[in-house]
């Protein structure tokens, strides 16, 4: 029999380009800290964790009284991770407090609401930087930019010879998974249940929040 509590996986995340517009689901992974204490950081009461539950619950549970925000949570390949469908995260929109205390955190969202989907990374108390996903990182974040433009994503698609059916989300989750060594187990995540927690019981003013 599985262990339920047995989240190791090489399952990479290039499999989140499948699923993650249509649960828009946003992944939260943190290296130094538990998912308690991350899901904590997303705004979680200490203590106040869920019975287990499945993506289905976590979705159905989101933005009803009392429950605004919900993240499922555990650990895989070194990382800590937390899954919060539908709504904003607070892991969105520089929010460097995440990452306090020596910890590095890259957070994905798929936006939904307002595309293009992004990605954000804070490391030590400090917003490193953000990019749009399909699109070469710049500023502080242009250390990923030869991997990016490795796997085909390139400043102006117009001009390069990749195929038609090229997929710019999965080829960023790939970077992405390969750099920083990121992995989720896929079965978990969608058909098991899992540790969860509320993240914030009103729904923010503003985005992000």
């Amino acid at each position: 029999m599985t262990d339920p509590n047995d989240l190791e996986s090489t399952d990479g995340i290039t499999w989140l380009a499948d699923v993650w517009h249509a649960q828009d689901l946003n992944v939260t992974f943190a290296r130094g800290i538990s998912p308690g204490e991350l899901v904590i950081r997303l705004g979680a009461a200490p203590g106040m964790s869920l019975d287990r539950i499945t993506a289905t619950e976590a979705i159905g549970m989101t933005g009803t009284d009392g429950c605004a925000r919900v993240a499922r949570f555990g650990e895989c390949g070194g990382w800590s991770f937390a899954l919060e469908p539908i709504c904003p995260s607070a892991g969105w929109w520089g929010k460097p407090g995440l990452s306090a205390g020596g910890v590095e955190v890259l957070h994905l969202t798929p936006k939904g609401y307002e595309p293009p989907s992004e990605a954000w990374y804070y490391r030590d108390g400090t917003t490193v930087g953000h990019f749009s996903i399909g699109e070469i990182p710049d500023g502080d974040m242009t250390f990923l930019a030869p991997a990016f433009e490795a796997a085909g994503l390139i400043d102006d698609p117009v001009l390069s010879e990749r195929p038609e059916d090229f997929d710019s989300v999965r080829a960023t989750l790939a970077v992405l998974e390969e750099h920083f060594g990121l992995s989720l187990p896929r079965d978990a995540v969608l058909e098991r249940r899992l540790p969860a927690a509320v993240t914030a019981l009103t729904h923010p003013e503003n985005l992000g929040d």
